[in-house]
This record gives structure tokens, sequence and C-alpha cells, in this order.
């Protein structure tokens, strides 16, 4: 029924269009069946009964494809909104929500649940077509002898009532068996992330694979048998069921209640006419439940993501007539400490950055530099004090206009092929200038508006997400350690002819970085310590350089 009724919600026009045609091929279905009936019973002459068999099944085919084919635009038109409404929802959560939520857990949604749902709705026009011939049949045989309907209708609503309970039992597991998904997919993200620590110890290995992740593998598989097999039960004992309706419609029934021949021989052709439609409908529901249990999935996740859509301000509120000035007021943000039971409280922190300045952010690990730089990105809200840009306090309603000023590359980074948001004609150009500069021009090219291979060393990708953030050309620009990856030498280029063109352009620039040896780059250096900024004054640059 939620798949019926999403389905609704989505396009009414269509559904209509499915129900129309698939009830007159339904209909045209069971009459075929009372001119079968008619030229077995030899009531009518073959020359008259022929042409009606051939229009009606001429009618069947035709309704019953246009009933399939809206049916089919239908789904996949709801799917890909689905898909899409997911994605756009997704990047209009705060970030983070989306770490709560957590990779593994997304990405099972918008994968295997997305797919467990279109499985579902490739049986949809099947089910919806068969749903039709077996009412039409039941009028027909209603229609026939409204006694006999009776006794089978009576019988009909015992085995539905009978199946209803007995699959409770398997769609507990179905349940079950989407949550053990949930771990697997976990799992398989640490498989893959962490191969290279498992290679390097064969004994952890072993036991991740053989108890960790072959444990969650057999709980789903064990879910998995016990619910489809008492399916398998469930839907054999139901297809039985039916054939023993029918020997007791046509062997004990007539007993009491007896019936013409032609009467019998018409009901008897009916039930048989039936058998394939009911045997496909009872085969049908394991995989609609599954698609259930992944639309309460879907559902949950749509619920937990920001329904609000950005805000599009016609003009932009941070435009000045000078230059530009970031400010951080009192700004304080909570989040994890080294111990999963603590918090650390970053801040109160004040900080000005003008335009053209290179400032760098220095500090220990688990500081707080990237949190830092998540709330100078407006990716993180700062739970207390005030972001300022251009003198305007940032708030949810500008916070769009805010982020546009900025590019970024961080220490996780993600390197898409595509080249987005980089249009124009001298785009191409441009991307090779940068791409040569970094010496990659014989390893990468930019062809049809993409990288033609991203498969590289971490640090060569991170060279090539440096281009892809140059070709943004934003204001500002920050980088979270992009020189940890690099050897010697393009530390140096990055240092020494990357970061002084920025600034050459006007471009303000905030580097996270350890790299003592280059502080002297840097307009002003910014230290992180016990969650407040200090300024490290020239002097101490000089003792750190030392040291």
């Amino acid at each position: 029924m939620n798949l019926l009724t999403y389905l609704y919600r989505q396009s009414r026009r269509l559904l209509a269009i499915a129900t129309v045609a698939g009830s007159i091929g339904g209909v045209a279905g069971a009459a075929l069946v009372a001119v079968i009936s008619k030229g077995v019973s030899g009531t009518e002459s073959p020359a008259a009964l022929a042409w009606s068999f051939f229009g009606l099944c001429l009618v069947t085919l035709v309704c019953k494809s246009i009933s399939e084919i809206a049916l089919l635009r239908l789904t996949q038109d709801a799917i890909f909104r689905l898909r899409v409404d997911l994605s756009r929802k997704l990047l209009a959560t705060p970030l983070t929500r989306l770490q709560e939520l957590g990779k593994h857990g997304l990405l099972a949604i918008l994968t295997k649940d997305i797919d467990t749902f279109i499985q579902a709705f490739q049986f949809l026009p099947l089910a919806f077509g068969n749903v039709v011939v077996i009412v039409a049949c039941l009028g027909y045989m209603a229609w026939l002898s409204w006694q006999v309907f009776l006794v089978f209708a009576v019988c009909l609503i015992v085995c539905v009532t009978g199946y209803h309970y007995a699959e409770r039992g398997p769609l507990r597991q179905l349940v079950q068996m989407r949550e053990h998904m949930d771990a697997l997919y976990g799992h398989f993200r640490s498989l893959v992330e962490g191969s290279k620590e498992l290679q390097l110890n064969r004994t952890r290995a072993e036991q991740f694979v053989g108890r960790v992740l072959a444990g969650s593998a057999g709980g789903f598989r064990d879910t998995f048998v016990r619910a489809m097999s008492t399916y398998t039960w469930v839907a054999n004992a139901g297809a039985m069921m039916f054939y023993l309706v029918i020997g007791m419609l046509l062997f004990v029934l007539p007993q009491w209640l007896p019936q013409q021949s032609a009467t019998l021989t018409a009901i008897t052709l009916t039930l048989l006419y039936l058998i394939k439609p009911v045997t496909e409908m009872v085969g049908a529901l394991p995989p609609v439940r599954q698609a259930a249990v992944a639309l309460n999935k879907i559902m949950q996740l749509n619920g937990e993501l920001d329904a609000r859509p950005a805000v599009a301000l016609a003009t932009n509120p941070f435009g000045a007539q000078g230059g530009l000035q970031l400010e951080l007021h009192g700004v304080c943000h909570r989040y994890p400490g080294l111990q999963d039971d603590s918090h650390f409280m970053l801040g109160p922190l004040d900080l000005s950055v003008t335009q053209g300045e290179t400032v760098f952010i220095v500090g220990g690990n688990g500081s707080g530099k990237t949190t830092l730089a998540m709330l100078l990105l407006g990716l993180y809200q700062p739970e207390a004090g005030t972001v300022r840009l251009n003198g305007v306090a940032v708030t949810e309603g500008n916070l769009e206009h805010y982020r546009s000023h900025f590019s970024a590359v961080f220490a996780d980074f993600h390197l898409f092929d595509q080249l987005l948001d980089c249009d124009g004609t001298d785009m191409p150009a441009r991307a090779m200038r940068y791409i040569e500069q970094l010496q990659m021009g014989h390893k990468v090219r930019v062809e049809n508006g993409k990288f033609t291979t991203v498969n590289l060393s971490t640090g060569q990708r991170k060279r090539l997400a440096l281009v892809a953030s140059y070709l943004e050309d934003r204001p500002i620009y920050l980088f979270d350690e992009w020189a940890a990856d690099q050897d010697p030498a393009f530390k140096r280029v990055f240092y020494t002819e990357l970061l002084p063109d920025l600034k050459a352009r006007g471009k303000t620039v905030l580097v996270i970085s350890h790299d003592d040896a280059y502080f002297d780059c840097a307009d002003r250096i910014i230290k992180l310590a016990d969650g407040h900024l200090s300024e490290i004054s020239t002097p101490q640059r000089t003792s750190l350089h030392a040291v």
C-alpha cells in the first residue's frame, strides 16, 4: 500500500491511464474466458465467436501494453525523482548531521535500498495487470453463479487472512536482514579503507574477515534463508490452497449446489485461467515486501535530512566597496575530544583576516585546526558567537552566498573526475596550464570537461584537486595540509610559487600546515592551542624554523 501511495503522489495522470487501460484489458481478458467457454460448449457458431475472440485478443494486447508502459514510465520517473531529491536534500543537510548518520548507512540506502525498490517496481506492471484480470474473472464468475462465487469469495478471504498472519514472521526477519545490511556495509567500508593495515598484518586481517565481516555476512545469510524459506512455504501453500479451492468447487460443491454443465465448464475454465495470475501475484510478494522495508528506510532518511531549500537571494549580501574582511567574533564550537566520552570546547575565538593575506594556521594534533576550518567555511555552525564577512553576520539565510566565496582542498579531499563549475571556452587551456605547472601533463589531460584519469597516487590526486580549486577562481582559498602528501620539490612549488601567485591575484589564503620550514611564506601565523587562538610573532617564527 505504501508503494501505491508513493506512486499516486508522483503522477496521478499516469496512474489513472494505467488503471483505466489495465481495467479494460482485464475485462477483455475475462471476456476471452467467456468466449472460450461458449466455444467449448458449442452454444454459438464458431464464425461469430472467432470475430469476438480475435477482437478481444487485440484489445487485451493494446490495453495491457498501454497500462504496463504507463506504469513503467511512472515507476522510473518516481525512482529518478527519489534519487535526485535525496541527493539534493543530502547536500542541504548540515555536515555534522551527515557525520552522525554515517557514510555506510547513507550508502546502503542510496544503493541497496533503492536497487531493492527498483526490483519491486519491475513487478508492479505485471502485478497490476494480474489484479485487474483476477477482479474481472471474479466478476464473470459472479455473473455465472452467485452461489459459487460466494463460496469462492469466502474461501479466498480465509486464504488471504491465513497468508497475512503466516507472513508476519518472515516480515520481521526482513527488517532484521536490513539491519544486518547496515552493519555489513560498514564492514565493507572498513575492508576497503583499511586494506593497507590489514595486508600488513595477516593475523589481524584473518580475524577481521573471519570474525567481524563473516559474522555480519553469516547473520545476513541466516536471516535471509529463514525469511525466504518461510516465504517459500507460505507461497507454495497459498498456491496449493488455490488448487484445493478449485477441487472443492468442482467435486464437492456440485453435490450440495448442482450446477448446469455449461456453467460448471465456464467456471472451471475461469479458475484454470486464474492459476497463472494468482501464482505470479503470490511469487511477487517477497520482493514487494523487501521493497516496503527499503522504502521505510528511504523515507526515514528523507525525514532525517534537511528539507529546507537553499535560500536564493537576488543580490550578494556580502558585497563591499573596500577589500574583503573575514572575521570571527567570540565563536565557540564543541566537538568530540580524544576520549570518546569527552567533549572539547573550541573558543571563544576572535580572528580577522583581510583580502590578500596569506595566513598559516598551526597547532598540535587534535587541537581543532580542521574544526576551525569548517567553521570558517560555513560547514559547521558556531554554538556561540558570529562569523562575519565584510561586516555582515553569516546566517542560515545567506549561508549559500557566504560559502560561494570559498574554495578548499581538504585533508580528506574527494577528487571529482569532472571539472564542475568551471565553464568557459578557455577552461581546458587554463586547466592544462596548471596541470603542466604541477608537472602532471604527461599523466593527465582535460577532455570533454573532465580529467582523463584520476587513478593516481594520493599526492598526484591532491595536485589535481588543487587544479580544480584554482579553476573555481574564488576570493578565499583554504588548504588543509595540502603539502603533507607531496615530495620536497612540490612542497617548495606550493609554498614559494603557488601561494605567492594567489596572493598576487588578490586572493585570501588560509593554510593549515606543519611545515615550519616555510613559515616565512606567511603574512601571519595563527596558533591554535587549548581551544584558543594566538598569533606567532616574527621572533617566534625564527625560533620555530631553527628547531
